[in-house]
């Protein structure tokens, strides 16, 4: 081969390298939540612990490629794709079928939950961090510049790999093949790579390119602090820290924008991947310019990520809330349903996101490359320096999702947050000023500008409201922590209230007008003969809940929530609208409010239930096939007492099939909701009429102005019992191949 074929073809390599290394990160992370539960905090742990392991392997692989001659480090590469594929194919083994589904619960302290995951990804992490710094002294060029080029050359394509990476898993591999069979792309990708790499170094004109001196045949010296090298480290690092953050804060806002569904996390990391590596390539570009040319360009490109980051979302709220134009917008964002059309979906997931997120990102990639070109003057600290300074950025990064996730969404919120990382350009200007690229008075007059313009974001209740298409404060209730934004939207008239999880509706007050949660609630409720303990996952209106707490006989109710801050926005909604059948319910000794995954917690407890039920989640909401798989249906079952109902809403023929492939005794209400047990359900309507009109129920549901009675038996009619009969196994969700999540069509009816 010759140089530049053999250059593109390792370009090539770390491109199929970066795609496999986001299928691992999506798919683990989907894997582990069964373990962690599927809140938060648990994600934002799993990402710090994946961050963690690639951090390591940065620091480690800048030490290793700098002490060996270049065929070396391209059998380190070698040496890593292989660690990685032999990591991936028992990565179902070691993720699912023993981490969650046999290893005994360690506790809920999510210190020791981030050590087990931290423990059981830092091979593979390790192992993909390493691959950069040994790859940046695999090859040599004339002079520096052309060394760092190529070093961004390196990061522009392993990026833009993980970006398809991260949008063909989600929208390709696991929709057609399941989580379990996508991990095998991944390692035949690593396998490709390693050949390949094996391949190339046994090629004879690797000898004129790679660093073959005596010098270069690895240096044993420890990298100096020095100053210049010290404040590039403060500048990985505090870049590692707002890219993170501003990665979480764009996410919550789309996420709540365009009302996420399961595709949507594909998405987004696929913009804000792909735009970084268009910055990067760019950034290349300017190799050939003087350092100071080069310097300024960077400073400017730093202060204009965090100027344009604060005027993107001023422009954008200013706009919909008041361009006609953009009304459609504003209608879409005050609705509770996603729209999912191609036409919309150019808007929504297309034009919002680019607009707010393509030039931060870009100019994020643009640095990266401008930084390279200005610090690798070394030749004999190449792979340190490469190593160092990632490694410096991942710690930046995990400061950033920690402190964003523990302290920034709840204590601040967003639009605080949004102004304080924007003002982070003042530390660019400052630079600007001293380094004497531009003049004081320019300096002061953009300080100012910047400042004026971060005051121009609304406080947090403002923001919210306009992002959730709301026009008057009385209309909206809502409050943000670490776990959701939180809403309840009014009627002009104030007459009604809609509960909004992360911009998507979920279900509406006062109770009365809401019937099928608390049908949803109230059927098993009657059809159980003495239903002592009973549990609900999902608070959201607690509709749900008002449902199953009609009984006398109840003595527990437990709730699993997993936006901690639910309760309060429905005890603040109660106390303005005057409801008084939410105040009762929240102070209910019988309610035990759980603030944690529910499938988590109940996996997690040895207490077993007279009824679970699962408040109504829309099929295709991420993370739903967690609640609608073949998987939680087992668990329910085994954590019933004997005549235990199970009981789930019915959204999808696939459901009705996964739920009968469990439950042996089935009953179904008009494509309602589904209920399960072990032994023979009794429909014995004359004691079910007998148990809603007794006193407690009556005065239980009066309280919402509910009549119940007339409304079991409006329903009922539609009610029976399911024979038992083959389930076929393609036609089902399970846990590794969540269908109904993905949007996958069903290939035949539902028999009953």
């Amino acid at each position: 081969m010759s140089s530049n074929r053999n250059r593109l073809f390792v370009l090539l390599l770390f491109f199929l390298s970066g795609f496999a290394a986001l299928l691992y990160q999506v798919v683990w992370q989907r894997l582990l939540v069964f373990y962690t539960g599927s809140d938060t905090v648990s994600i934002s742990l799993i990402v710090s612990a994946f961050m963690t392991g690639l951090g390591i392997g940065y620091l480690a692989g800048g030490r290793l490629a700098d002490r060996s001659a270049p065929p070396v480090n391209l059998r380190y590469f070698i040496g890593a794709e292989l660690g990685i594929m032999g990591f991936a194919a028992g990565s179902k083994w070691l993720l699912y079928d023993f981490l969650y589904a046999s290893a005994p619960p360690l506790g809920d302290s999510p210190i020791i939950l981030y050590a087990i995951v931290f423990g059981v990804l830092l091979v593979p992490t390790f192992l993909m961090g390493l691959s950069l710094p040994v790859l940046s002294r695999a090859f040599r060029f004339g002079e520096m510049d052309q060394q760092a080029r190529y070093i961004s050359l390196l990061y522009f394509i392993n990026t833009l790999g993980a970006s398809l990476g991260a949008l063909i898993t989600g929208f390709l591999l696991v929709r057609r093949l399941g989580f379990d069979q996508a991990i095998w792309v991944g390692a035949a990708l690593n396998g490709v790579c390693a050949a390949s790499a094996y391949l190339l170094s046994r090629q004879a004109s690797l000898s004129g390119e790679v660093l073959v001196s005596g010098s270069d045949a690895g240096s044993k010296v420890p990298l100096r602090l020095t100053p210049v090298l010290t404040i590039w480290s403060v500048q990985y690092f505090m870049s590692g820290l707002a890219a993170l953050s501003l990665e979480l804060i764009w996410f919550r806002i789309l996420e709540t924008l365009i009302k996420s569904v399961s595709l949507t996390f594909a998405v987004l990391l696929a913009i804000y991947l792909g735009s970084m590596a268009i910055g990067t390539v760019v950034g290349t570009r300017f190799g050939n310019r003087s350092a100071r040319w080069r310097e300024r360009l960077f400073l400017v490109c730093q202060l204009s990520l965090y100027a344009y980051t604060i005027l993107a979302l001023t422009a954008f709220l200013y706009g919909i809330a008041h361009w006609p134009a953009l009304r459609f917008l504003w209608d879409y964002f005050a609705s509770g349903e996603p729209v999912l059309t191609p036409r919309f979906s150019i808007f929504t997931y297309g034009l919002v996101p680019v607009f707010l997120l393509f030039l931060p990102t870009f100019l994020m990639g643009m640095s990266f490359a401008l930084s390279q070109s200005l610090l690798q003057d070394k030749p004999d600290e190449v792979g340190r320096r490469v190593g160092w300074l990632q490694f410096v950025n991942i710690a930046g990064s995990a400061v950033g999702a920690w402190g964003i996730t523990w302290v920034g969404f709840p204590l601040l919120g967003t639009a605080m947050l949004v102004r304080i990382i924007g003002c982070l350009g003042l530390v660019y200007i400052i630079v600007l000023a001293v380094r004497r690229h531009w003049s004081a008075g320019l300096a002061v007059v953009m300080a100012g500008a910047l400042v004026l313009v971060s005051l121009t974001i609304p406080d947090n209740a403002r923001f919210w409201q306009l992002m959730n298409g709301i026009e008057t404060p009385d209309q909206f209730v809502f409050d943000e922590n670490e776990s959701a934004v939180s809403v309840i939207k009014r009627s002009p008239d104030r007459k009604l209230g809609v509960v909004f999880v992360n911009g998507l509706g979920q279900s509406a007050l006062p109770y009365s007008t809401d019937e099928i949660h608390t049908l949803l609630g109230a059927l098993p409720l009657m059809i159980h003969p003495r239903p002592e303990r009973v549990a609900v996952i999902g608070l959201g209106s607690a509709g749900t809940v008002n449902g199953i707490a009609g009984r006398a006989e109840t003595q527990r109710i437990d709730c699993f929530e997993i936006a901690t801050n639910q309760a309060a926005v429905l005890a603040e909604y109660a106390e303005q609208a005057g409801d008084s059948a939410i105040q009762t319910l929240l102070h209910d000794e019988r309610l035990h409010l759980i603030f944690r995954d529910g499938r988590y917690a109940i996996r997690n407890q040895a207490i077993r239930y007279d009824i679970i039920e699962a408040d109504a989640l829309r099929p295709a909401s991420a993370y739903s096939g967690n609640v609608y798989s073949r998987e939680y249906f087992e668990l329910l079952r085994a954590k019933l007492k004997p005549g235990g109902l199970a009981v789930t809403w019915c959204p999808t023929a696939r459901v009705l099939n996964t739920f009968r492939s469990v439950f042996p005794y089935v009953a179904y209400c008009d494509k309602l909701l589904l209920i399960g047990s072990n032994q023979p359900i009794k429909l014995d309507w004359a004691a079910i009429r007998q148990r809603a009109g007794s006193v407690y129920s009556r005065q239980h549901y009066g309280r919402s102005g509910i009549q119940i009675e007339p409304l079991l038996a409006r329903y009922g009619h539609g009610m029976r019992l399911l024979p038992a009969t083959a389930t076929r196994t393609d036609e089902i969700n399970t846990d590794l191949f969540p269908k109904d999540e993905y949007s996958i069509r069903v290939n035949d009816r539902a028999r009953f």
